[in-house]
Formats: structure tokens, C-alpha cells, sequence
């Protein structure tokens, strides 16, 4: 292209990103923005808020604020550990806020920005895909027609709406292709190297669905060529071979650490029955996934079009992805092999707009017969998918509009044969202001009204909900008076798991889909820590038990005023606002533990989670050690003493049926345990809904609450096995609603934190080092230490820690089922751990060879 067209791609591509935009920049001026409620809200502001303020503090590898503890590049890189695009907008973000152009950015600015980093992004996309479909057919305008019923489709505004970096996949799949043709038509392997090396550093995921399109579309290149010469079949299979293990080994710095991330991560696997065939969603009037622009559906039936290879290519690709958009399995497939899940279908609009850029400048060939019969079979698709769509309202303006569109553009195309390039230039712009209309009417239907964006409100962000103002305050004013190294809040506000990072303090929960596997099966099975909430991909608090907050660190809980239940043994009340109270840990531990009381997992395999929390206050629990204490700790299981009645149904065998609106048991304690000094009962029981049909029901045990999910939940744990702590009472009731339940295994422990009150006194008693944290590097001097046994802190361990003890390399070991630690000397003065990604180094060292290796075979083939 020349300068001038150069030129002219940009300004057209930028203000029709901007016109794509219009509802969404219209909301905006009305304090509504541009990321969904959900998971926007919970995980990709804060997300970006966060990293930004580490990469720009050039902390790139360890975030402490992320719940417990995170690798960047393992447990974010799904998100934006290593995205690509999201490192341009940090600079350019950075940039601004040094020429004090913008304010130091917080949530707020995240989401309002996200509608112009998503116009940048989107002129982006139709740039590269006009450049793309050019290559193929030589046509700029039609060219750039495809490029936008591809940049602009319905999939995109859903994607960055609710998952905004999963925009980006839109910009990385033309690049694909791209570098398939120029190895096909020019023997030129470095748009592939390069495109496959973006890929794969950039996200995984879409990696994945990206690459196994790429190797469908050379598949379909091998039974549809478009020039008269190719590359041989041969010859192109090295190129792909050596340009894929290239970008393999250049992308492999951040794809091996990420995929790391993903395989240590704990999720059920999906074990529910997937249907065959499903009719999900309207294509031609409203689907959420994809909606097939009229004039596709014209040019399907013009057969004279299928004597252009492009087009037959294209259309043959397109109707393959349009068939599996029915197809459930095709869904699980793209989703590697999980729940089905459509994210896959804007490959469809590529394709799509392929087909179009390749069929517009064939028109002329077309007859006027031919197109009044591709113009009936169109009506009669239109028709059909009306008839068969109950949920279509027909007074509605919009089930109106698309087919009125298509009709305009069928008329046009019969006066473009007829009177030329003036009515070749208004089919043009109709197909291009049909598809602007379309997406803007999604916007508002599916994404604003039906889609929750209404509630992304400026009000909301700045409410009790979110980011109050009151909160912060207080929890700032807590944190700057603690001179800990790391003191741990518990605060949650309107559910969100991510509020630490929302507000800006380390917390005890996180969201994610991707979250350190030793932390999970700590709050799974280690100890069955209830987190008030069944879902996957969460954790948060300790369940009120007063001994897990103590070893993480756990020094402080905040409660709305008036909603102070379960408060855990040992916390009192510290600092209040006019709403917010917040109590205090009186029992803390510090932040570095040594012991020489030893306790093997293996030791504790059969012992309940009370009896191991007491060892990790008497000692350490070491995996794969050898047992140097005396005795296990050892907890009576007091069920046999206790009376049990069911309430509201019946209860056999384990089996609970409740048919009242609420129902359970009722388990009296032994007046011996109301006489002991118990402070509280831990409660143990398995429970299953055996409905499987059956919604999400809450379970009450005394004033503890929290929530189980249906057995059809795609975000169920499959962990059934529960232990609640509750304050020591005459009675326990367990209530549920009416339903059938699976109830065993009942067990009830009591703890009269003696071990926890001995452990604080006597490790405030003894000297402690001192702690530095420093991104990805804690550091510990002055320790004294005049044993040999173990050493451990309250951060999570994970592949990528590496430690040195008095400048000495040691071996980094797993303590207390998910913390840090290492063996200790007697003598031993300093500790130095340091994080990098898991297999950074040598990553690194291959993506150096692979990039000297590319750029070697690159120079090589322009000689």
C-alpha cells in the first residue's frame, strides 16, 4: 500500500472503531463503562490496576497482594502476566502519568479506559485484517470490508466486555494466517515464526483454539489452492515444522511458566453429559456468539462466486464453523475439552469476512436471475430462523432491522450490476452501517440491558459495594500502624473475592481461574477450610478458625457494624469507622518460624484438620521429612457422646430427607464438653445433594453460613467433604432446605486454643530477624539459630523459589502443606528467597538460541 493509503486505513479503521464504540461511549459519558459486572468488576480491573502498579515499580514476577501469594508469569499469565497488548498500554498509561497528563491510576480509570484501549485495539484488528485479506485477493476496499464484519462482530464486544484481554485474540489469528500464506505464495517463514512466538507468549488458551484453526486453514489450503504457484506440500511442511518449533521456543519464556500454572491448578474436571446437537442461539437475528451478516447469506447463493478459490475457501471454512456452533462437543473441544463454551466462534467471523472480501469484487460476473434467486433463498432463511426462534418478538424494531437490512443490501446489489460504481459504493457503506447497527443494538440488548453492564456504574464503583471511601480509610489507617513485614486483613465487600487488590491491601481471598494448587488442596482436604461459598477457581478467609489466621498472618478481620458473627477466638476490637469495625488478632505468630518439632505429612495423613493445625502450632509440618516429635497431636472425636435428632424430616443410614421448607439435625454436646474450657466446636460431616437436578442451597450450622452449589454447576468443587468451626453452644443444628441429602461421617472436636496462646507467647518471647520484602525477593537476617530443624514463612511455595542460606544454595521445601521453608542450621544467619517463573532461566536461554536460529533463516532466505 501507499503512504497516502497507509494513511487513509488508519483514519477510516480508527472512526469506524469509534463508531462500533458509540453506545458504549455514550454510556460512559454517563458514568457506565465498558467492563461487565461480574467478572470485569472482580478480575480484570483489578487485575490490571495491580500489575500496573508492579510493572511500574519493576516488580515483574511475585504479586504478595494477589490472595496468599502469586507468581506473575504462572498464576496471572492467563490474564495479563504476559500480555502483549496490556504491556503497550502500560506504557502508554505510564507515559501519561508522568507528563501529569492523567492522575496516578486506581479501578476507577481501569474501567473507564477500557473503552479507548479497546477503539485503539479494535483500529488495530481491522488494519492487520484489511492487510491480511489484501494479500489475498488484492483489493483494499472489499478487503477492508471483511475486516470489518471481523473486528467489529458481536463476539469482540462480548469478549472485552466480560474478559477484555480476550480481545486480543482477534488481533494475533490474522498473523496466523498471514504467515501460512507467506510460506505458501513466497517461501517466507518469518511472518509464521513471528506470529507463532506472539501467540504463544501471549496467552495459552488462545494460543491453543488459534493454532488448531491455523492447522485447519492449511489443511483447507491444501484442497483449495489460490495461486497457480505454491509451494510444494512437501516443502511446506518444513517451513511449518521449523517455523512452529521456532516460535515455540521464542514464545516458550512465558508459555512454559503459564502452562505450568494451568496443570498445577486444582479444577474438577467436567463430568456432565453433553448433548450431541443444540440449538444455542439465533444466528442471523441475535445470537451472543455470532450473528452472520446479511450479505454473507446473499452471497452463499450465488454460485457463480464459487469459481473464486478465496471465496470457495472462505465459505467452505465458514459453513464448517457455522455447523459447529450446533455442536456442543465442538464448544468442549475448543475449550480443551471442558464445559462448552463458544469462545471459539469468532474464528467463524474471520472466515466470514473472508468470504465477503473475496465475493464483492464478483458481483459484476452475477446475473440478475441468479441474484433474485439467491435473493429468495435468502428470504426464505430469514423466514425460517423467524419461524423456528419462539423468543423473537415480531413487533420488535429489531427483528424488524435484520431483515430489512438484508433486503437493502440484496436491492443494492441489483443496482450495482445495473448502474455501477455509485451503487457499488452504497452496497459498501449499507454493509458496513448495517454491521455498525448491529453491534451498537447488541451493545444495548444483550451486553447493557440483558448483560448486567447497566450495573458498571460510577455510583456503584465508588459505593460500600466496591471502593468505599470509608473502608479504605480505615484499613489504611490499620496497616500504617502495623509495623509487620506482611499483616493480612480479611475483609470482602459485596462478595468480591478480589477486594484486597480493588482496595489495595494483602488480603485472604483471591479469584481466579488459574490459583497455586498446594493453596487449593490446603483449603480442599488439607484442613477443609469453608469458605462460605462453594465455587471453583476461589479461596478465601480461614472459616473463622483462629489458628489458620494466625499462621498466615491473618492479624486482622473487618465486619460491617451490626453483621459480627463467628468472630474468631482471640480477636477484639481494635479501630472503628462510623459503619466498619475492626477486630485484632491477640494471638499473632511471626512472620519467620523455626522449630525443630517435625511432623511428616504422611505422620497426619489420618488425623483430623483440628489435630493438624495443632502440630503446625506445636512444630512444623514437613512433606517428605522424618517425625522428630514425641507425640501427634491426637483430638477426641466426641460423636459417640452426643445425641442426634433430625428436625423437619427424617434421618437414617446417612441418608437426611428434609420435607419441611427447612430442616436438619440437632446434635447436643455432652454436658461434660459445656463444663471443659472449650472455647469452640469443629463440626466434620460429609454431604451430598443426592438430587442432581437440585439449585444451590444454603447450609446453616449454628450462625456459620455458606452455600453449595447443584451438581450441574459448571463451578462445583466435588468437595464434599465439610468442617465448620462454631463457638462452643449446648446444641448444633445443621439446616438446610427441603430436599434429600447424603449426610455422614458426622464428627465434633473441641479446641481450647491452648496451643495456639503457648505458641504466640513463646514466639513473641524469642528474638526475630529481621524481614525485608522486596519483590520477587524476602529476605531474613540476624536469625540466631541455635537448632537444627526447619525454617518457614506464611507465603505460599511454589516451582520457581529458590533459596540461600548464609549465601549457600538450599533446598526449598514445602511446609505446613502449602508454605515456604527450607532447612536450618545451628549458626545459620541470613535467608534469602527469590522467585522467578518456573524454567525462566532456561527459557530464556532457548528463546535466545531460537530468535539467533529465526533471524539466521530469515537473512538466508531474502539472499
Amino acid at each position: 500500500m501507499t503512504k497516502k493509503q497507509t494513511l487513509l486505513l488508519i483514519g477510516v479503521s480508527l472512526a469506524t472503531a469509534i463508531l462500533a464504540h458509540a453506545f458504549f461511549l455514550y454510556q460512559w459519558t454517563q458514568g457506565v463503562y465498558m467492563a461487565g459486572p461480574d467478572d470485569g468488576l472482580s478480575q480484570m480491573v483489578p487485575f490490571r490496576e495491580m500489575l500496573y502498579d508492579q510493572f511500574t515499580s519493576g516488580n515483574f514476577f511475585y504479586v504478595y497482594e494477589f490472595g496468599l501469594g502469586a507468581g506473575t508469569y504462572s498464576q496471572l499469565a492467563y490474564y495479563y502476566g504476559i500480555n502483549i497488548f496490556f504491556f503497550f498500554t502500560v506504557a502508554a498509561v505510564f507515559l501519561l502519568e508522568s507528563l501529569s497528563i492523567i492522575g496516578e491510576p486506581d479501578v476507577l480509570f481501569w474501567a473507564q479506559a477500557t473503552v479507548f484501549f479497546s477503539i485503539a485495539r479494535m483500529t488495530l484488528i481491522l488494519m492487520v485484517s484489511t492487510y491480511v485479506f489484501r494479500y489475498l485477493n488484492g483489493r483494499i476496499l472489499p478487503s477492508f470490508i471483511g475486516a470489518v464484519l471481523y473486528g467489529t462482530s458481536t463476539m469482540y464486544f462480548r469478549h472485552v466486555t466480560y474478559w477484555e484481554f480476550f480481545g486480543d485474540a482477534f488481533l494475533w489469528l490474522p498473523l496466523l494466517i498471514l504467515g501460512v500464506e507467506k510460506i505458501i505464495r513466497e517461501q517466507k517463514p518469518g511472518w509464521l515464526i513471528a506470529a507463532t512466538a506472539i501467540s504463544f507468549f501471549d496467552n495459552f488458551y488462545f494460543a491453543y483454539i488459534n493454532g488448531i484453526f491455523t492447522g485447519i486453514y492449511i489443511l483447507a489450503r491444501w484442497i483449495f489452492p489460490l495461486v497457480s504457484k505454491e509451494t510444494p506440500k512437501r516443502k511446506q511442511l518444513k517451513y511449518y515444522i521449523g517455523s512452529l518449533l521456532l516460535g515455540l521456543g521464542i514464545g516458550s519464556v512465558g508459555l512454559v511458566p503459564a502452562v505450568w500454572g494451568f496443570l498445577q491448578n486444582i479444577r474438577p474436571p467436567f463430568d456432565q453429559e453433553i448433548a450431541l446437537v443444540s440449538s444455542t442461539s439465533n444466528i442471523l437475528y441475535d445470537s451472543p456468539y455470532l450473528v452472520i451478516p446479511a450479505v454473507f447469506v446473499l452471497l452463499l447463493g450465488l454460485l457463480p462466486l464459487y469459481k473464486q478459490p478465496q471465496f470457495k475457501l472462505f465459505t467452505a471454512l465458514s459453513l464448517l464453523l457455522i455447523v459447529l456452533h450446533f455442536i456442543p462437543w465442538a464448544a468442549s473441544f475448543f475449550n480443551g475439552l471442558s464445559a462448552p463454551q463458544n469462545r471459539y466462534e469468532y474464528l467463524a467471523s474471520f472466515t466470514i469476512g473472508g468470504a465477503v472480501a473475496a465475493g464483492l469484487p464478483a458481483l459484476k460476473k452475477v446475473t440478475q436471475r441468479q441474484i433474485t434467486l439467491a435473493g429468495i433463498g435468502m428470504a426464505a432463511f430469514y423466514v425460517v430462523f423467524h419461524l423456528i426462534d419462539s423468543s423473537l418478538e415480531i413487533a420488535s424494531l429489531w427483528t424488524a432491522f435484520v431483515p430489512a437490512a438484508a433486503g437493502l443490501t440484496l436491492l443494492l446489489v441489483f443496482l450495482n450490476i445495473k448502474n455501477g460504481k455509485m451503487a457499488g459504493y452504497g452496497l459498501l457503506a449499507v454493509i458496513v452501517l448495517s454491521q455498525l447497527v448491529i453491534t451498537n443494538q447488541y451493545q444495548y440488548d444483550k451486553l447493557y440491558v440483558h448483560g448486567g453492564l447497566k450495573d458498571t456504574a460510577k455510583d456503584y464503583m465508588l459505593s460500600e459495594n466496591y471502593l468505599a471511601d470509608e473502608q479504605q480509610e480505615l484499613i489504611d489507617e490499620v496497616l500504617r500502624a502495623d509495623p509487620s513485614p506482611l499483616s493480612r486483613l480479611t475483609w470482602k465487600a459485596d462478595g468480591r473475592y478480589n477486594t484486597p487488590l480493588i482496595q489495595g491491601f494483602p488480603g485472604t481471598s483471591a479469584y481466579s481461574s488459574i490459583l497455586n494448587g498446594h493453596v487449593l488442596n490446603y483449603y480442599y482436604h488439607d484442613l477443609e477450610i469453608d469458605m462460605k461459598r462453594e465455587s471453583a477457581s476461589r479461596y478465601s478467609g480461614f472459616g473463622d478458625r483462629a489458628n489458620l489466621h494466625s499462621l498466615w498472618q491473618g492479624k486482622y478481620v473487618m465486619y460491617k457494624k451490626g453483621e459480627e458473627a463467628n468472630i474468631p477466638y482471640g480477636f477484639e476490637a481494635y479501630k472503628e469507622s462510623e459503619n466498619y469495625i475492626v477486630y485484632e488478632n491477640s494471638n499473632p505468630l511471626p512472620f519467620v518460624r523455626i522449630s525443630d518439632q517435625i511432623y511428616s505429612e504422611d505422620a497426619l495423613e489420618d488425623s483430623h484438620p483440628i489435630s493438624r493445625e495443632q502440630a503446625m502450632l506445636n512444630g512444623l509440618v514437613v512433606k517428605n521429612a522424618t517425625t522428630t516429635a514425641e507425640q501427634i497431636p491426637e483430638n477426641e472425636n466426641l460423636m459417640d457422646k452426643a445425641t442426634i435428632k433430625s428436625v423437619g424430616g427424617s434421618y437414617s443410614d446417612g441418608r437426611l430427607v428434609i420435607n419441611k421448607k427447612e430442616g436438619g439435625l440437632d446434635i447436643s454436646l455432652p454436658q461434660s464438653v459445656l463444663e471443659s474450657d472449650a472455647e469452640d466446636v469443629y463440626v466434620s460431616f460429609y454431604l451430598f445433594n443426592n438430587v442432581e437436578e437440585a439449585p444451590l442451597f444454603a447450609l446453616r450450622v449454628n450462625d456459620f453460613w455458606t452455600t453449595r452449589k447443584s451438581r450441574e454447576s459448571f463451578y462445583k468443587t466435588n468437595v464434599n467433604d465439610i468442617t465448620i468451626r462454631v463457638p462452643k453452644e449446648e446444641k448444633i443444628s445443621i439446616r438446610m432446605r427441603e430436599g434429600d441429602y447424603t449426610l455422614k461421617d458426622l464428627e465434633i472436636y473441641t479446641a481450647d486454643y491452648q496451643g495456639l496462646e503457648q505458641a504466640s507467647k513463646r514466639e513473641r518471647t524469642n528474638q526475630q530477624p529481621d524481614v525485608t520484602l522486596d519483590g520477587n525477593r524476602i529476605s531474613m537476617d540476624d536469625l540466631h539459630t541455635t537448632t537444627e530443624g526447619y525454617l518457614s514463612i506464611p507465603v505460599p511455595y511454589e516451582k520457581g523459589w529458590q533459596v540461600k542460606v548464609d549465601g549457600e544454595k538450599r533446598e526449598v521445601e514445602q511446609v505446613n502443606y502449602a508454605m515456604l521453608g527450607t532447612a536450618i542450621q545451628p549458626g545459620d544467619e541470613t535467608v534469602e528467597f527469590t522467585y522467578l517463573p518456573p524454567y525462566f532461566k532456561i527459557t530464556l536461554i532457548i528463546a535466545g538460541i531460537s530468535l539467533l536460529v529465526s533471524v539466521i533463516w530469515i537473512r538466508k532466505k531474502r539472499k
